[in-house]
């Protein structure tokens, strides 16, 4: 293993810290926001499902489309999947703190997705 592909690992092991980053923080804003810490005149609010589904928690929010690549990666659109496919003791954490905590162990066992220490074959 050469400098230049330990600079590459470095590289992706940075890259992946960073969405994971992102990820954990947008869902950490859409808790607080579903929950009520913040006023819902002054935050972009995903629109809650209006669609009953026996899967899941009862906190599902509804996808716009967006058809412009500009849309499709703001927050209210590009959280919505991810906060949708939350487990029920995630979502109805009692604290934000808990939540985090909940989100943490759960993706930990998603292991290519949200491990940041997962190493990546370039």
């Amino acid at each position: 293993m050469g400098p230049q592909s330990k600079s590459i690992s470095r590289h992706a092991s940075h890259a992946n810290y960073v969405r994971y980053r992102r990820a954990r923080g947008d869902m950490t804003e859409v808790f607080k926001i579903v929950h009520g810490y913040y006023d819902p005149k002054g935050v972009p609010f995903p629109q809650p499902s209006s669609y009953c589904n026996i899967r899941g928690h009862d906190k599902k929010l509804f996808k716009l489309r967006s058809y412009l690549d500009l849309r499709k990666h703001c927050f209210t659109v590009r959280v919505v999947s991810e906060w949708n496919s939350l487990p029920v003791d995630v979502v109805n954490a009692p604290s934000v703190d808990a939540f985090k905590n909940r989100l943490d162990k759960f993706w930990s066992t998603q292991e290519v997705r949200f491990n940041y220490k997962t190493q990546f074959d370039l």
